[in-house]
């Protein structure tokens, strides 16, 4: 889905309060749904408190746009989107998210420092799920190096759910050890 079709749908329908947009995968046009398809979601539907997005078009700069026009954002779906670290989450906090209630990051690889920032400045999230592949951050996933340094990664993100405060909230969906 491209701009122009955002743009139709948000000229006919103001009042949604969800959307889901979820990219196909594999995707023909990758970065057909992009920045400026986030912008136009935030012009046009400010009210939403429901929204799944992503896409390899989608990034930082584009979701800032549109969480500062979408305040009222209780729940954020973030699907294969760029590798999102403690510099995105706090552009992110700081433009919005203030009511965020659930964060899911679908296929989206991110930091423990993102989670932990998120946590820290979200006060009413009662959720984060995290669900990665080691095909989200390899292309060659039979290399054995590729098979440490996924492992390694689950393993730090499974560390943070011993942290006080991340244990009743943060889920982590991986594949099994590779």
């Amino acid at each position: 889905m491209g701009h122009e079709v955002v743009w139709a749908l948000g000229a006919g329908c103001r009042n949604m309060t969800s959307l889901q947009v979820a990219p196909l995968h594999p995707c023909q046009q990758p970065a057909r749904f992009s920045n400026r398809c986030l912008q136009t979601i935030g012009r046009c539907w400010p009210h939403l408190r429901v929204l799944s997005v992503g896409g390899a078009g989608c990034n930082i700069q584009g979701l800032s746009l549109l969480v500062r026009r979408c305040v009222g954002l209780q729940v954020l779906e973030l699907e294969r989107v760029a590798e999102l670290g403690q510099k995105g989450a706090a552009e992110l906090c700081r433009e919005g998210l203030q009511n965020l209630e659930t964060l899911l990051l679908t296929s989206t690889p991110v930091t423990p420092e993102a989670l932990l920032h998120f946590n820290n400045v979200c006060r009413n999230l009662r959720s984060i799920i995290v669900q990665i592949g080691i095909t989200d951050h390899f292309e060659e996933t039979d290399s054995p190096e590729a098979k440490r340094q996924y492992n390694e990664m689950v393993n730090k993100l499974q560390a943070l759910k011993k942290r006080p405060g991340l244990s009743e909230v943060l889920q982590i969906k991986a594949d099994v050890s590779v």
